[in-house]
């Protein structure tokens, strides 16, 4: 890789742009230059981790190229840039991009590269643009039509990469237990801002359920390492990282900063509990669970009935609680927006827990995790 990267788009140059992508795109007769380009910031923030540029592309001839690319920078705020380092995030997505993103059932942005910028672990990605698909609204909810597009995407990666070699291979993914040592302290300092600012939100039954789940979740991390089979996660598998190919109409995930290698029950948890309503889904959980499970056996995993599955989505749903504690780093002392996501999401890990029936396990996790 070359020297020199920019650190934000106002740092991009015509030549890092031309060095950046021959390097990815495939050569021919004519020689392929870029003359120009235009940055804009794509969101107001762009993300809590990320600050993300859509990069308008002139070509020496037409259609040498896209016409843009996206390229997704380290934040340079230092409270959030602090957060994902802490979660490895900016490392995390690379790895995915390098050695994953190529085969993946999911479809996420073609990868054009990508370099450390600081040198200190900051790593930018150049990806595929996704501006013609069709997106959806974290805060509108998603159509029971598309969560079954979804759940079978999900179900199709997780079957393709299901206890494959690769995913233990030096430097290809982070593990799922690579969590626990990052939740502890996460959990420490975010769950006293999230029960300050967004308490009241909270269910009165669920409450009682963050002490034991933020207390299990390092060996809860653990114990799916050790114990249970796994395959490639995305990681952050929510309606707002989902989009719909606009010609195929199948999902295409994007946002691989939390991929790692584990239970496939995860990403399907934290699907539900971050993209459909409590009411449907307690309507439409049995059979999505019942659908992914199918698609499972269709992709050829074998010796994981669909009792295992339960259990497993059983036991993932008790790291919401840490996961919803940690988030409050980040979302906690915000404005309108902030408390908005969490109106909109914690009745639906609500609805999560009882389709679940968490409360059967929730108070005597140990004793769970032994069995």
């Amino acid at each position: 890789m070359m020297d020199g990267h920019p650190k934000s788009g106002n740092e991009i140059t015509l030549p890092w742009l031309n060095a950046m992508l021959m390097q990815q795109i495939p050569s021919s007769n004519d020689p392929q230059t870029i003359t120009g380009y235009r940055c804009e910031s794509v969101g107001e923030t762009a993300g809590f981790l990320g600050d993300i540029v859509r990069i308008y592309l002139d070509w020496a001839k037409a259609g040498q190229g896209p016409d843009t690319l996206i390229a997704k920078f380290p934040t340079l705020r230092p409270a959030n840039l602090a957060t994902g380092k802490g979660l490895l995030a900016y490392e995390r997505e690379l790895k995915f991009y390098e050695a994953f993103s190529t085969h993946c059932p999911l479809h996420p942005p073609r990868f054009y590269g990508g370099a450390d910028v600081t040198g200190q672990g900051d790593y930018l990605i150049l990806i595929e643009d996704l501006i013609g698909a069709r997106f959806v609204s974290q805060l509108d909810g998603l159509s029971i039509s598309d969560a079954a597009l979804a759940v079978r995407g999900l179900a199709s990666m997780h079957a393709q990469y299901w206890n494959d070699p690769k995913l233990d291979e030096p430097n290809a993914l982070y593990q799922f237990s690579d969590w626990a040592p990052i939740y502890e302290p996460s959990i420490a300092s975010g769950w006293p801002l999230y029960e300050r600012d967004f308490g009241d939100l909270v269910p009165e039954a669920m409450y009682p359920m963050f002490g034991p789940g933020n207390q299990m979740a390092g060996p809860i991390f653990h114990y799916f390492s050790n114990n249970r089979p796994k395959t490639l996660l995305h990681g952050d598998a929510r309606m707002e990282n989902i989009c719909f190919d606009a010609v195929t109409g199948q999902p295409r995930m994007y946002d691989w900063q939390l991929a790692a290698a584990g239970p496939g029950a995860y990403d399907l948890m934290y699907f539900f509990a971050n993209s459909i309503e409590p009411v449907e889904l307690a309507e439409v959980g049995p059979g999505l669970i019942a659908d992914y499970h199918a698609a499972l056996v269709a992709g050829g995993v074998k010796d994981y009935a669909l009792t295992d599955l339960n259990q497993d989505l059983q036991l993932s749903a008790c790291l919401l609680f840490g996961f919803a504690s940690m988030v409050g780093n980040f979302l906690a002392g915000g404005g309108e927006s902030e408390r908005s996501i969490v109106e909109a999401t914690t009745p639906r890990y609500w609805g999560v827990c009882q389709l679940l029936n968490v409360a059967e396990i929730i108070h005597d996790l140990p004793a769970r995790l032994a069995t």
